[in-house]
């Protein structure tokens, strides 16, 4: 979960958040439930960057990160399209990086594993989605629930930090 690295940058600014990515993000890696080592590490800050980069200039647009927060609509757009970027980009670097890399499979590999239905979730099930079809929209289904909640939990515990303590708010 990026919840630290989008806190981060709501309260502190983008340099703050990129700072927290790049600490944690050899932890997250190495110590991290199933972390998948350099190959987890990197897939991590790929896949989540994109939820407080995005946002962020939005925030630079709109004249810092307090402006944007007063709008919700616009937080809200940030936050999907975030989440849209996020889901494009992990389709691409899980196929073509991650699951090569790390389970040695190739491309064809892959979508065979997604034609067995023993290997899908309810969502390629219930779509009966096979092949590169349900891999797409198994890895853009999942990220889009991460994706959901790195965004809308660290804007509810921002807000009520910011409400606490309003003088920390980055302009």
């Amino acid at each position: 979960m990026a919840i630290s690295w989008v806190l981060c940058w709501i309260l502190f600014g983008f340099k703050a958040g990129l700072l927290c990515l790049l600490i944690s993000v050899p932890l997250v890696g190495v110590l991290g439930p199933f972390a998948g080592g350099w190959v987890g590490a990197i897939m991590k800050s790929v896949s989540s960057v994109w939820m407080f980069a995005v946002p962020a200039f939005f925030a630079w647009r709109k004249g810092g990160t307090n402006r944007l927060l007063e709008n919700k609509w616009s937080y809200v757009f940030s936050g999907i399209l975030a989440i849209v970027v996020r889901d494009i980009v992990c389709i691409f670097f899980n196929l073509y990086f991650a699951l090569p890399v790390f389970f040695g499979m190739t491309i064809d590999d892959i979508v065979f594993m997604f034609s067995t239905p023993g290997f899908l979730s309810f969502v390629g099930h219930s779509l009966g989605l096979v092949g590169l079809g349900a891999y797409v929209i198994e890895v853009a289904f999942w990220n889009t629930i991460q994706g959901i909640l790195d965004i809308y939990v660290s804007l509810i515990i921002g807000v009520i930090i910011l409400r606490r303590f309003p003088e920390i708010m980055n302009k």
